[in-house]
């Protein structure tokens, strides 16, 4: 049974989560494109977003420990000053064309994104086992709203400054972020209370666990594999394709809505079916994208594609997610959860980088044939998971 304050964390993060999300689908909507007209190098264009998942893989760890030592809430608010204060620098970063400052600006908004990652599971925070999974998708659902906002806000602000396309974007976004303080602002969140003379099992011991594994596996391939397609679809569908910035935003649009409408029933179906079906239909899911994406010549192709990209993602990173938060005692949390979102970002961080390099020497055919070496993994993982699990007589998650 949640208590009217913990029901309360869960709708104003999730408020939360669908303005950061706001944040960040603007970001993919144009960091790309503005890197395309700012770097000196064409293959340079993803830099400033694989930056900012450098800057996430670097924060993760430290934010991590600096909430189960000062409570969650405090950093969440400077997550979001920091999210305010970079978006203006990007738009600076326009006005003057300035690639380094650009560069610089997308690192500081992924600190933020760093911090924000923690909201589903600051929601599933002292929640009964059951409710945890349930607590992870109403959170992530809120990006259902960022689905609406962000490419709204790319699509009307785009040209906000007079003569210089994009910077307005940013500008706005700075204003959206100030709303979320009022969201945090009422969560409330009881740290840890440490057991004396313990400090919770090593984190070696996890890494013997085969549920961990599997999670941070599925969580970060399902993130990964994400962000290599996403990244370099504003690349293809606008430089490329020749579809144009409207086409690309309502791509982006319909792929984040493909991402967290699914959140408001994906913890009822791993409650339902267990979580090894639902990170099972997350594969199936990208080998349908990568076979979409393979096929794409015209607008409802990449569509399509983006579309099951998204929901792929959905089952997997919530699935992982979900593994992930079962194994942890309360006041193992900050070191469990901590390395798991590091081993994640830390490949969505490759993934991204890599994608604007692929894309620019081998183009899309060959981005879409190489998405499905890490399909692979997930699948040989899930298998020994399977595996693992039965010959200890356990249940399969």
């Amino acid at each position: 049974m949640q208590t009217k304050q913990q029901k309360s964390n869960v709708v104003r993060l999730a408020i939360a989560q669908a303005l950061s999300m706001t944040s960040m689908n603007v970001n993919i909507i144009n960091t790309a494109l503005v890197g395309y007209l700012l770097a000196p190098a064409p293959w340079l264009a993803t830099l400033p977003l694989s930056l900012q998942f450098v800057s996430v893989m670097m924060i993760t760890l430290p934010a991590s420990l600096l909430m189960a030592r000062i409570g969650r809430r405090p950093v969440f608010i400077a997550g979001v000053l920091i999210s305010c204060i970079s978006s203006l620098l990007l738009g600076m970063a326009i006005i003057v064309q300035s690639f380094p400052l650009f560069c610089g600006a997308s690192m500081g908004l992924g600190v933020s994104m760093g911090i924000s990652a923690y909201y589903r599971y600051a929601a599933a925070d002292g929640l009964a086992e059951k409710d945890r999974a349930k607590a992870i998708s109403y959170v992530l659902a809120g990006g259902l709203a960022a689905a609406v906002m962000g490419p709204e806000i790319a699509r009307n602000t785009v040209d906000l400054v007079p003569g210089i396309m994009y910077a307005g974007c940013f500008f706005v976004v700075a204003i959206v972020q100030l709303v979320s303080l009022f969201a945090l602002a009422g969560v409330k969140i009881e740290k840890p209370k440490p057991q004396q003379g313990a400090a919770g099992r090593p984190i070696g011991a996890f890494f013997r666990m085969p549920v961990y594994i599997v999670g941070i596996v599925c969580a970060a391939i399902g993130y990964a594999l994400m962000s290599y397609l996403m990244t370099a679809t504003p690349l293809q569908v606008v430089n490329v394709a020749k579809l144009g910035t409207s086409a690309n935003a309502t791509i982006i649009q319909w792929h984040v809505v493909a991402m967290f409408l699914p959140s408001f029933f994906t913890g009822n179906l791993i409650a339902r079916f267990g979580t090894a079906r639902v990170l099972w239909a997350g594969v199936l899911f990208y080998l349908a994208t990568i076979i979409l994406a393979l096929a794409a010549d015209g607008f409802w192709l990449y569509w399509f594609a983006l579309v099951t990209l998204g929901l792929g993602w959905n089952f997997l990173y919530i699935g992982g997610s979900s593994l992930i938060a079962r194994v942890a005692e309360p006041i193992e949390r900050g070191r469990v959860q901590g390395f798991g979102d590091l081993m994640t970002t830390t490949t969505v961080a490759i993934a991204s980088l890599t994608a604007g390099a692929v894309h620019s020497q081998y183009g899309w055919e060959v981005m879409s044939q190489v998405a499905i070496l890490p399909v692979g993994v997930v699948v040989l993982a899930l298998l020994w998971l399977a595996i693992t699990q039965r010959s200890r007589g356990a249940v399969t998650p």
